[in-house]
Parts: structure tokens; sequence; C-alpha cells
């Protein structure tokens, strides 16, 4: 392969293209490095992808108080290769900031540091609706949907109040969601979203999801989100390149991955008494007249003792049954209940947003005692399922994993997830965490490959040789472009090992898997 040049581009144009005069910036790049992935084997939810580039300063076009170019957060930065036959692409986020050194007399560099899509998934809390019989992938579908998203070209696309993106259907039109490709998940969950309460981050949900599944949720290079369901790498059967005794490096151990106690930890659902109450005002609260004096109130649903519940449905708040309206707060002046309006403007699985308006002209009180009814969906006790392979325990020691999936709701699929831990882990092996590599001889491989692509490695000094799944890629460019290192970490590819229909021989060559 010939060597390529590499391409920093900052879509200043925001269409995605990165071929506009001025947005390709590698002339003044001197290092970068940038990481996807997960960040350990078996994660379910990748660490934000990152990437840190160098540029040379001297004309401050990277100060943004003083340069004209749009170096502002949120602002897309891609990272491309080209060997003149193909370009790749290998990075896609957003500038999250940028940090010039400052003074005159020093090397005058600056550094643009750029997160993935996926970076803002934890400073935003979200409830949904009650997600009943859902599969996880159709849950993180709805978590994305309900987060506050930077989709990546947005020219043409319409803002609120933005100019050139405000003019709905003359120059711009609504913008659809950031790429996604989410492959079905495998089991289907009864209950999901209820024990959220008044919101949680939206990274806690897609990863309660993902671990629950079993599955895994990441950003790949071009910024889109996927998740692959656990039936992913045990049907990705092809490697895809080999590496024998030529690596720059191997991080390897032999017993680190040991389970032979596995526990799993799932909250088992009921439904309860319909027209329960869910939730109560303790305090009287004064609604003016008009636009003014309309009040949003988050009521987030408790059981008779204060213990967060979910509910699967409301009963439509009816005047003088669940609400009252007075001209004084301790309820003893003129009823003004008729002058009320109290509506359901969201429900959520866990908590439920009431629009309480006062549809005359005099003050209204609306009186301790208001109340939410509905069907509540209860939470028991966590239960607790253990399996454990007994003569490994006596022969390695005790080597506990423990799972917490509160999406999984009954005993025999934590049962199943259990045994398929245990069956994968409960003997110890020569393990490769990571392999590093460099451009000097395998150039081809580093550009090619990325994550979850499956590999083979043979390490004559350990007797090592096994196939891998690339679960985290690391790049370092500098030298003007001229070297190019990574590191893959890896997780060891399974696959031969457990049952798939038509293909093994179930308690010969294999078991069952979850």
């Amino acid at each position: 392969m010939p060597p390529p040049t590499y391409r920093v581009s900052i879509d200043f144009n925001d269409n995605t293209t990165y071929a506009e005069a001025g947005e390709n910036r590698a002339a003044d790049v001197i290092h970068m490095e940038w990481r996807l992935g997960m960040a350990a084997p078996y994660d379910s939810l990748a660490a934000p992808a990152t990437a840190r580039i160098t540029l040379r300063n001297p004309t401050r076009a990277y100060s943004p108080e003083y340069t004209a170019d749009d170096l502002q957060p949120g602002k897309v930065v891609c990272i491309q290769s080209d060997d003149g036959l193909t370009i790749r692409t290998h990075f896609t986020g957003f500038i999250d900031r940028v940090e010039p050194q400052t003074g005159d007399h020093g090397e005058r560099l600056s550094v643009i540091y750029a997160v993935g899509a996926e970076a803002v998934l934890g400073q935003q809390r979200i409830r949904l609706p009650p997600q009943v019989n859902a599969t996880a992938d159709t849950v993180i579908a709805a978590v994305l949907d309900a987060c506050l998203l930077r989709y990546t070209p947005l020219a043409s696309h319409w803002l609120f109040d933005v100019p050139n993106h405000a003019e709905l259907g003359i120059n711009t039109y609504i913008a659809g969601a950031v790429p996604r490709a989410l492959e079905s998940g495998r089991s289907t969950f009864a209950y999901t979203a209820d024990t959220w309460d008044m919101g949680i981050p939206a990274a806690t949900a897609v990863r309660q999801m993902a671990e629950s599944e079993r599955g895994r949720f990441y950003t790949d290079r071009y910024g889109q989100f996927i998740f692959l369901n656990r039936h992913h790498t045990l049907l990705t059967n092809t490697s895809l390149a080999a590496f024998s005794d030529d690596m720059d490096g191997l991080e390897y151990n032999y017993g680190g991955e040991v389970a032979n106690q596995v526990e799993v930890t799932l909250l088992p659902r009921s439904i309860g008494t319909p027209a329960t109450v869910l939730w109560r005002l303790d305090n009287p609260q004064l609604i003016h007249p008009g636009e003014t004096g309309t009040r949003r109130v988050v009521a987030p649903f408790r059981d008779t003792v204060g213990r967060p519940v979910g509910a699967l449905s409301l009963v439509t708040p009816t005047a003088n049954i669940d609400f009252q309206g007075n001209a004084l707060a301790n309820g003893t002046g003129a009823n003004r209940t008729a002058l009320l309006n109290v509506v359901v403007m969201e429900l959520t699985a866990s908590a439920a947003v009431l629009e309480i308006r006062n549809t005359g002209s005099l003050p209204v009180y609306l009186l301790a005692g208001a109340q939410l009814r509905g069907t509540p969906l209860l939470t028991g006790d966590p239960a607790l399922v253990v399996q454990s392979d007994y003569a490994s325990i006596n022969t390695y020691g005790l080597r506990a994993l423990s799972l917490n999936t509160p999406s999984l709701s009954t005993i025999e699929e934590a049962a199943e997830l259990a045994g398929y831990e245990l069956a994968r882990r409960h003997t110890p092996r020569g393990i490769l965490t990571s392999i590093s590599l460099s451009s000097t001889a395998h150039l081809d491989q580093i550009l090619d490959r990325s994550l979850f692509d499956r590999i083979t490695v043979h390490d004559t000094q350990t007797n090592h040789t096994a196939d891998y799944f690339i679960i985290a890629e690391e790049h370092t460019v500098d030298l003007g472009g001229t070297r190019h290192r990574n590191r893959w970490r890896l997780e060891p590819a399974a696959a031969n090992a457990f049952w798939i229909l038509d293909t093994s021989k179930l308690d010969q060559t294999a078991v069952l898997a979850y």
C-alpha cells in the first residue's frame, strides 16, 4: 500500500463533504491521536470517542478569539487517510474545546480536543413512556430520540431563530436523527423505564439496556451510533487479518478472566390495582389567571410509603375527585374548582408532567391532596440468581462475577445469562488484552481494521494462538504523517464454544449460548 496522506478537516459549512476550500487543515497538524471503543473486554457501553489534534499556530489561525474561522464547540471534525486509491474515515466527532498556547514567545501551538456524538449522553436526564415487551434496540432508539443531539450535517436544516437555518420550506428542512445502526435485540424485556424516577442520564439508560441484553453500544468511525446484540460476535466467524510474531507489542496474561461464580441481579415486576393513587400534592399551590399563572409540575410516581413505582397507565384527572380549587389555601373559601384545568401533558413510565391552568379571572389555590391515579407497575425486592462451577472453584479459587441487569424480570432468563457467562469463563486460559502495531509493517491493517473486526494472533514466546475481536482502537500519527502507530484492545472470540443452529453439535463441541 502506498503511504497515505492524512486529512484533518473542520466542516465549517456543516455539509459533511469536508471538501470546501480551507476545511482540510492537515498542513498545520504536527501530532494527532484518537480513540474509539470499549474501555475493557465485555463492556456493554463504550467510553466516549475522543481526539486530540496539535497544530501550528503562528498566525493565530487556531486562536478562536482572533481567527475568522468558526472553531466553536460543536463544529464537526473528521480525520481521514488517502492512499491515492481509497479515502478512509477514521474519526468523526465534534470540537469540545480549543486550547491555544498563550504568549508570543513560545512554541505557538494550539490543541483541538474533539469528542464523539455519545459524549452528551451522560449530560442529559431523560424519562420514557412505559416500554412494554420491548427489545434493547427499541428502547435505545427511544432514548436517543429523547436526547438533544447535535446532528452532524446542519447545512439546509432548520434551526429555530438561527439566520440561514430558520427559513423552513425556503432554504431549510427539518433535520433527521443522528445516524444509527441498531441490531435487533435477542431478548424481549417485559417492562423498562419504570425505575427511572425523575429521570436518569441517557448514558445510564443505554447502559442498562445494553447490559441486560449483553450487547454493545458505541460510536463508529463515521460518528454513527452502533448497537450490536449479544449474538453478533458469536456469528462473526471470519478472521479478517492474521499477525504472527511481527507485532510491535502485546499485552498477555494467563487466567486473568476466570469467572467460576456468576451472580445476576434482576428486578421482578408485578401489575398493581387500577386507579391506585400514584402521586399526591402535599402543599396548596397558587395558580394565577391566564398564561402567566400556568404551571407545569413533574409528578413522580410513589407508593403509599413513598417508594418509587412505575405506571402503565393513568386515569384522566377529574375535578372534585382528583383535584379541587379554592379561593383560600386552607380550602375554607369559595369553591373555584370549575376554573381549574389539570391536564397530563406527558406520561412516562416513572413520572408524569401536569399542566395546571386557571381559566378564570380570579386567583385559585390548587388544594393539597390533588392526586394522580393509575395502574402501578410494582417493583419487588431485587432477586439474586447465582450459578457456580464448584470444580473450578476448588481448583482455582473463587472468582466471582456480578452482573446487574435491571431490565431482566424473570429468574429463568437470569439463570440462562449466568450459565452463559459461566460456560465461557470458568476455565483459565491465556489471553491477549492488546496488540500494538506501526505503519512500518502493518499500515494496511491499521487503516482498514476497526471495531469488532475479528483477527487472529500468534505469539511463539507464549505459545499462544487465538482469534480476537477489536474492542477499542487507539491511534497516534506524527512525524508529518509518516509514522502511524496504533493499539487495539482485544476481547477473546469464543463463537466456536457455543451452539449455533445447524452448525454445532450441542453438548459435544458446543454449549448453549444465552
